[in-house]
């Protein structure tokens, strides 16, 4: 499909181009037609008045094709730009979003981890305010628990 498409630019390309230079081919004719009717070189308009009633006639089909084909390249180079400048938009408009996401993300984890490091030291706090020598063992599975909330927090920031 791709392929088709590309093809169908070439040919509208060359037919385009094609158009431009006939356009450019009559518009010289005409002119070199103006021309040696003016040097008397064209025999039925050497009559001044005929050549002067088609004076503005000729100049105005000059001047339209050789003001119009400028006028097509550069709305199609216009359009081109609004094109590409779109499509930027877009782009920017997606990492934006994307970029909104991981935000979200990132900011998800900083809250789970806070969660868990606030209840690890709180549930630490505890067990050494309150622990007693006879008490030991209970306050080393008390720490432990508290590594391991402290580790899970540490993996939660790396994922």
């Amino acid at each position: 499909m791709k392929h088709q498409d590309e093809a169908a630019v070439t040919l509208a390309d060359s037919a385009t181009a094609l158009k431009n230079w006939g356009i450019t081919l009559l518009a010289a004719i005409f002119v070199l037609l103006y021309g040696a009717a003016l040097m008397g070189w064209i025999k039925p308009l050497s009559d001044d008045q005929a050549v002067k009633r088609l004076e503005p006639i000729i100049f105005a089909i000059v001047g339209y094709y050789f003001g119009r084909l400028p006028a097509q390249q550069t709305e199609k180079t216009l359009k081109g730009e609004i094109e590409r400048q779109t499509q930027k938009a877009d782009a920017a408009q997606h990492a934006k979003e994307q970029a909104l996401q991981a935000r979200e993300a990132l900011e998800e984890k900083i809250k789970n981890v806070r969660v868990s490091l606030t209840s690890s030291a709180e549930v630490g706090a505890v067990a050494f305010s309150s622990a007693e020598p006879a008490e030991g063992a209970a306050a080393l599975a008390q720490i432990e628990s508290l590594r391991q909330k402290i580790a899970m927090a540490t993996n939660l920031l790396n994922v």
